[in-house]
């Protein structure tokens, strides 16, 4: 059983990763359709990187383009992580941002065993899939308790920008 999983494990992950952002996008509020399109847009964008180049994965050395698309993600999921009402989208970031940092590590070193590189850039979008799958539930949870709740964050009166009117 376990080895079936392995031989299969990128069209599980695939799955699971269609059903939880088609529920966050249908379901979710404003960060958990951010975050599924996000999560999307990069599996979207590395399917027809390899499908235009017929190219396989990397681990020998860094690839320009994943690097790239990770720094962009990143960007986008901590923009999401600091301006959503929800804890969870800093836990999906900081899984990003272990994934961008596996690019530089190795860039750094060529004593980096392509198996850690592999690891480290990408386990952590198999957690950023349950992370968002929870982070969904407890959404779908507190909407059940309380009813509607403010999606994103507010600028406080000292930030550089917010609006000088009294509350």
């Amino acid at each position: 059983m376990l080895q079936l999983i392995l031989d299969n494990r990128s069209v599980i992950q695939f799955v699971l990763m269609a059903v939880v952002c088609a529920l966050a996008i249908g379901k979710g509020g404003g960060p958990e359709r951010a975050t599924a399109l996000v999560i999307l847009g990069m599996f979207t964008a590395d399917r027809c990187y390899h499908l235009i180049l017929h190219k396989g994965v990397t681990l020998a050395s860094v690839d320009i383009f994943h690097a790239g698309l990770d720094l962009a993600a990143t960007i986008a999921l901590v923009v999401i992580a600091l301006r959503a009402n929800r804890m969870y989208t800093l836990w999906i970031a900081g899984l990003q941002l272990i994934a961008l940092s596996a690019h530089l590590a190795r860039e750094m070193t060529e004593a980096m065993s392509p198996i850690a590189y592999a690891i480290l850039y990408i386990l952590p979008s198999y957690f950023q899939i349950s992370v968002l799958a929870l982070g969904l539930l407890m959404h779908r949870k507190r909407l059940g308790l309380y009813g509607p709740y403010r999606e994103w964050r507010r600028p406080s009166a000292q930030s550089p920008g917010a609006l000088n009117t009294p509350r």
